[in-house]
């Protein structure tokens, strides 16, 4: 239960008619206060012992307990006061009020803010909330301004349950968004629109709210809005902000300039403006500093000036600049809890993880109660607690040329298993893309893979578009284990494969590239160099492509960072990897080089198309349009009714009907033979031939599921012990090959598989098995250290094969195979 990170605020969904909620709550909370038993130094070490991950959508309290409708009308929470104690928030909140509806009294006081003078300001807050005769709303609205995050929560709890009023829920649901508690924030929203669907600050403040969940709607909300109320400066402002996401700067800029002309004439300030200025110059190649200069002549204590242009380094993922204006927001605002928490994530990002906890502190400090903050530092505890590996990538012929210095960090109680497997791939992976890309690493490569999902998710908080396997900020990769999922979920060394593709075409661009662009190369080396020989297009891409959905080239970027329908990121993933793909097969692999070029150098996207391939990005997009129809256009045509077999098929299998299962499985495989994931035809017709007792063409079926890219664990080992039975000792590597690359556990397999290497003279690949064998803690270590030893003397390194032998006959004093091998390297017969 996160008590520290949220006291009061974290169980909106219990009433005062939840019989079995509130004892699971106040229990929850005495036995966190109970497990709190030692002091600390730090705030955060005294308040991480009762707090545990607290997810953005889905808090502990949603989860647990029934929703109910409406506004929630809570009771008093044992514990809250402790808690509220212990964690008590230090700094004083800074927004921008950009609003009619505002209350003067509070204005006063937002004006002393705005000029810098926090202890006016501070005092003015403080005698409003301490007034007798300031009403209600006001005065959480001035507790909120305080920072006094429980006694806002209680006040507007109070005013709520008095009164269905769209102001108060409204006024609410902004102190949800200060902790980036935001569907939350957005029920209440919804809850005021319910009172008043025509709330201005309600419907301005839904659409920021999917603005920060990356939204598309949150777009089309605000153009509505600005369309209906030109005169709102706040809707104004946030379309901007978005238009300035999307890269729209000439769009922006008009919104810009009408913002600034409506702030002049009620004389508000410009602060926050400044700060979108100086985005709007970062990406488009200019200075930012006239902008930080005015606003510092405005406000010199205004840090956020920092942080909002930092945010635009951040969406084009060039995150060590972004630390350096993260660091001049603090040099500003030391008490600015949002930049010092933004600074700790960046930190984060480029491994410099003392420093990283250090500011992540700090902004705990300020502000107990934001999400982001309490998840970085359970994130910084997490990776303390992990295994760290490092290991130098050479060169394949040349052992002493090292291309690449490689930090490795695994769970511990997955590290042994999966190490070798992490260790082998990352070497291919920086061989290959150090030839395809013309670029050595500059510095050393950091790969993180959690065996708690959760923990990824923290990695990519505040991230646009990002998947959901794996994220890349540079030289730190950062991704899901196998073990984070249900087994053969993913492809975990194809996401491996992708996200070091992201280092190389980062670094080598200078963070240059589009998202398109560099998500496009990456799918183009899973499908051209990655270890899955898959080109599968989900059926779904191909609908969203038959129906017009594709972006433009120029626009693609938009379907990552603002989706406008579901499954749009993933959908722009492929469509990337398809354009990109195009281009190296029409213009060759060296258009993409010249691309990355030209986009490093400053060229924008219609530039590189109009500099290298002699056309405009619609014209490529014609051309695009045309090789999907030739590719994809009959089996696009026929999409309805390829899904219908594709299910009539399941139920002929159903009902053992395996003469018409292999007419009509054949069929779809002539089709579609790419499609080898689930509803694939391939292993229907492989059941098919099996029942009708054709057992040579069922495997010959399901071999060629397996090298078109199948992967399904279950029917990958089913196999593997069906070749092993029969004696196809060479099919059955093949197969467990495969296997280790989606679910690398099965100790058993590794040890057979090491022994099968060793036959075949590669000791590398055998001593990989015999490793993994070791980390899968099977009781029985040796087999595997007898072939670890064996593996030695292949290399011809008797003095370790010895060492190795010995520890085996430890383990084990009368294993048959270890003794044998002890005889030979005693008599010095290396040769057999």
């Amino acid at each position: 239960m996160p008590i520290c990170s949220h006291s009061s605020i974290v169980v909106r969904r219990c009433t005062p008619n939840s019989a079995n909620c509130w004892p699971r709550v106040t229990n929850a909370i005495s036995t966190s206060i109970t497990h709190h038993s030692k002091p600390s130094s730090s705030r955060w070490h005294a308040c991480r012992s009762i707090s545990t991950h607290v997810p953005e959508r889905e808090m502990m309290a949603k989860a647990e307990f029934p929703p109910v409708p409406k506004v929630v009308r809570w009771l008093p929470l044992p514990g809250v006061a402790l808690v509220a104690a212990l964690c008590p928030m230090t700094s004083l909140a800074f927004d921008v009020h950009y609003s009619d509806e505002r209350n003067a009294s509070l204005q006063a006081c937002d004006e002393s803010r705005h000029g810098g003078e926090m202890d006016a300001a501070r005092a003015c807050y403080a005698s409003l909330y301490d007034k007798a005769t300031t009403d209600p709303l006001t005065r959480a609205d001035a507790a909120r301004a305080l920072g006094r995050q429980p006694e806002a929560n209680r006040l507007y709890r109070e005013l709520a349950a008095r009164d269905d009023d769209a102001d108060v829920l409204s006024n609410w649901a902004e102190l949800y968004l200060d902790s980036h508690q935001t569907s939350d924030a957005m029920s209440l929203y919804r809850e005021a629109l319910e009172i008043n669907p025509d709330h201005l600050p309600a419907r301005i403040g839904l659409a920021v709210a999917r603005s920060q969940t990356f939204q598309g709607q949150a777009r089309e909300d605000l153009q509505a809005i600005v369309a209906e109320h030109p005169e709102s400066l706040r809707a104004t402002i946030e379309l901007a902000r978005i238009e300035l996401e999307l890269q729209h700067l000439d769009v922006a800029a008009g919104l810009l300039d009408k913002a600034e002309a409506m702030a002049d004439e009620r004389g508000e300030p410009m602060l926050e403006l400044h700060g979108l200025r100086a985005g709007h110059a970062l990406l488009s190649g200019r200075s930012m500093e006239p902008f930080f200069t005015k606003a510092a002549a405005e406000n010199p204590h205004f840090g956020e000036v920092y942080s909002i242009a930092a945010h635009h380094y951040i969406i084009t993922y060039r995150y060590r600049e972004a630390i350096d204006l993260y660091r001049r927001a603090v040099a500003a605002e030391p008490d600015h809890a949002p930049a010092h928490r933004d600074l700790g994530v960046n930190l984060l990002r480029v491994n410099r993880l003392f420093d990283a906890r250090h500011h992540l502190e700090r902004a705990f400090d300020l502000d107990p109660y934001d999400v982001l903050t309490i998840n970085s530092l359970r994130l910084l505890d997490s990776i303390d607690d992990m295994r760290v590996l490092r290991f130098d990538v050479s060169g394949e012929s040349a052992p002493d040329d090292i291309l690449a210095r490689v930090t490795v960090r695994l769970d511990r109680d997955e590290a042994d298993a999966l190490a070798p497997y992490v260790v082998d791939l990352t070497t291919r992976a920086v061989r290959t893309f150090t030839k395809v890309f013309d670029f050595r690493l500059e510095r050393p490569m950091v790969i993180e893979l959690y065996d708690d999902h959760d923990d990824f998710g923290v990695r990519t908080v505040s991230t646009p578009g990002i998947g959901l396997l794996g994220v890349t900020f540079g030289y730190l990769t950062a991704m899901d284990s196998p073990r984070a999922r249900p087994n053969g979920d993913f492809h975990w060394a194809t996401t491996l494969w992708h996200e070091i593709a992201h280092v190389f075409t980062l670094e080598a661009s200078e963070h240059r590239l589009p998202r398109w662009m560099g998500e496009g190369l990456s799918v183009h080396e899973e499908w051209r160099t990655g270890p899955l020989p898959s080109r599968e297009l989900p059926l779904e891409v191909i609908a969203m492509w038959q129906e017009g959905k594709f972006l433009p080239v120029e626009d693609l970027d938009q379907g990552f960072v603002r989706p406008n329908y579901p499954g749009q990121v993933q959908v722009s993933y492929m469509q990337a990897g398809l354009i990109v793909d195009f281009m190296a097969e029409r213009f060759g692999r060296e258009s993409l080089v010249a691309f990355m070029r030209g986009y490093t150098e400053g060229r924008n996207t219609a530039e590189n198309f109009r500099d290298i391939l002699d056309m405009t990005p619609a014209e490529f997009d014609e051309l695009f349009n045309d090789h999907m129809a030739l590719r994809y256009g009959k089996l696009a045509e026929r999409l309805p009714r390829y899904q219908g077999e594709s299910r009539f098929l399941e139920r002929l299998v159903q009902d053992e009907d395996w003469q018409t299962a292999l007419s009509m499985a054949e069929s779809l495989v002539r089709e579609y033979p790419a499609r080898v994931g689930p509803g694939n035809a391939w292993l229907p017709l492989a059941r098919a031939r099996r029942a009708l007792g054709d057992e040579e063409a069922a495997i010959e079926t399901e071999l060629a599921w397996l090298r078109a890219g199948g992967h399904d664990p279950e029917v990958l080992m089913d196999m593997a012990e069906r070749f092993r039975d029969a004696g196809r000792d060479d099919d059955a590597v093949e197969v467990l090959e495969a296997l280790n690359w989606v679910m690398p556990y099965s100790s058993s397999d590794h040890n057979w598989l090491g022994m099968q290497y060793l036959d075949r003279g590669d000791a590398d690949r055998a001593r990989r098995e015999f490793d993994a064998a070791l980390g899968s803690r099977h009781p029985d270590r040796a087999p595997a250290l007898h072939g670890k030893a064996e593996a030695a003397r292949l290399d011809g390194q008797n003095d370790k094969a010895r060492r190795l032998v010995l520890q085996a006959l430890e383990v084990a004093p009368f294993h048959r195979p270890a003794q044998q091998l002890l005889l030979k390297l005693v008599e010095g017969d290396t040769n057999e």
